[in-house]
């Protein structure tokens, strides 16, 4: 097993998507002008739904101006005057399929598009994306990098997005993937905004709270998520900043704290938890720089009594939180000794 760890390692080490590397990524982006803007919020790339081979060039141009990397489908650059320039681009995978669980894609086709993308950029890492932890068909083993979305606002438990993420995990490992990278996909939009599956069902839906999308970014984390997505960049198809600027704040709020542990999570080593926790309360604790970080989360609807060690001024409560004797409901503590 830690040969295989090591060989993973080794291989995201020469591709696109490094295995230490936590992305923070922006679903559907399609103009350049809204790069510095995603920059300055603290993602690190961006994915579009855009195929047109000449306006990809464009984007990924713009990204690698800005330091930011792309995520793309590569369907009709294939045998284009891009493909072989298409090499250069700042690609962090290759998007080859958007949820084949859903659309019921058997292993052998999405192994053949993963080929296809890989003989024609050897370099390059491969994603997809399925829409649950758990997949009749097991994708797992496939592409480069997994990724799984699950948009459980309002209507399902928030700690769903985290055991999915883990089941997804779970999958890897089962394939003889473990260390290969893991992306979560955390929800940014309305359900109201798009098609239901019942159409005779009431349409709910909202957008989620900061502290939501705080807490699905946190819980993917502890549950093996090594990047996270956000879905999605627009609102009834205008830009979300300028069509809904409250909800923005919400997001960025988040994903600026993220930037800031960043290095944390990219380079910090994971090691034994400072306190012995029990459910439903889950910690993750790195080391880095001779400093301990403690990611600290309540994964239920009543408040929990913390460890009383915790309480002590040498871990110091990050990001505004202020620590009690209970920890609130779905509620994260970032502690650093």
């Amino acid at each position: 097993m830690y040969r295989k760890i090591l060989f993973v390692v080794f291989v995201f080490l020469t591709l696109g998507a490094s295995a230490r590397e936590f992305p923070l990524c922006m679903y559907g982006v399609s103009d350049p002008k809204d790069l510095p803007l995603l920059k300055k919020a603290g993602f690190t790339c961006v994915q579009s739904y855009q195929k047109d081979p000449a306006q990809l060039d464009i984007l990924a141009q713009a990204a690698k101006k800005h330091g930011l990397q792309v995520v793309f489908y590569p369907d009709e650059i294939y045998g284009t005057d891009l493909q072989q320039k298409a090499a250069s681009w700042p690609v962090l995978a290759w998007y080859l399929v958007d949820e084949p669980d859903v659309a019921r894609w058997s292993r052998a086709q999405v192994q053949q598009t993963h080929q296809k993308s890989k003989q024609a950029w050897p370099k390059h890492a491969t994603t997809l994306v399925i829409g649950q932890g758990k997949t009749r068909t097991p994708y797992y083993d496939i592409p480069d990098a997994m990724m799984m979305d699950w948009y459980p606002v309002p209507h399902l438990a928030l700690t769903s997005f985290g055991d999915n993420v883990r089941w997804t995990k779970e999958g890897q490992e089962a394939r003889g993937k473990s260390g290969a990278p893991l992306w979560g996909v955390v929800q940014i939009f309305n359900w109201k905004e798009f098609k239901q599956y019942r159409p005779d069902n009431d349409r709910i839906g909202r957008f989620p709270t900061q502290d939501e999308i705080r807490f699905m970014n946190y819980d993917g984390i502890v549950n093996g998520a090594t990047g996270l997505f956000y879905f999605i960049f627009t609102s009834n198809g205008q830009p979300l900043p300028q069509a809904q600027p409250e909800w923005w704040t919400r997001v960025t709020a988040a994903t600026k704290e993220l930037a800031k542990l960043r290095p944390v999570l990219e380079k910090g080593t994971l090691t034994e938890n400072p306190v012995k926790i029990s459910s439903p309360l889950v910690m993750q604790t790195r080391t880095y720089k001779r400093h301990t970080y403690s990611i600290l989360i309540n994964r239920s609807e009543t408040p929990q009594t913390v460890p009383a060690e915790l309480l002590h001024k040498k871990y110091k409560a990050l990001f505004g939180a202020s620590k009690t004797a209970q920890i609130p409901p779905l509620t994260v503590w970032v502690l650093k000794k």
